[in-house]
């Protein structure tokens, strides 16, 4: 295994994005505020995560072969940029001028965000399970 960092961010990238399309998909009547709620969460643990990473881990001895691979790039670009979907939905959610495009942009933001995790696991295998 590896550090607690790790094997919750592997964890979080198995559990969310279930969560995160069951979450997306709930925008109806009677049902936004467990969708709110669910995705609010997710953002916490997700940015949990991130932070944990950045500040907490220390660097592993493989991890400068791993910054030089393609997918690594990869996931950091989806990373990056489900992060700044993130800030979008929270911002068009909570600016009235914005909202109808919080809806338009939903779909997208969970599709990079899943994408940002899915690529997020081939991390945790290669410095983890390959080392």
């Amino acid at each position: 295994m590896g550090p607690w960092q790790a094997v919750t961010a592997v964890v979080w990238a198995v559990v969310a994005p279930p969560v995160l399309i069951y979450a997306a998909t709930l925008v109806r009547r009677g049902k936004v505020r467990l969708h709110m709620t669910l995705m609010a969460m997710s953002v916490i643990v997700e940015v949990a995560v991130v932070l944990a990473f950045s500040f907490l881990l220390e660097p592993n001895p493989r991890r400068a072969q791993l910054e030089s691979l393609p997918i690594f790039r990869i996931h950091l670009a989806f990373a990056i940029t489900a992060l700044v979907g993130i800030g979008w939905q929270l911002a068009s959610r909570t600016v009235p001028v914005l909202r109808p495009l919080h809806r338009h942009s939903g779909p997208y933001v969970v599709f990079v965000w899943c994408l940002a995790l899915v690529t997020g696991i081939y991390n945790y295998v290669f410095l983890y399970v390959m080392g």
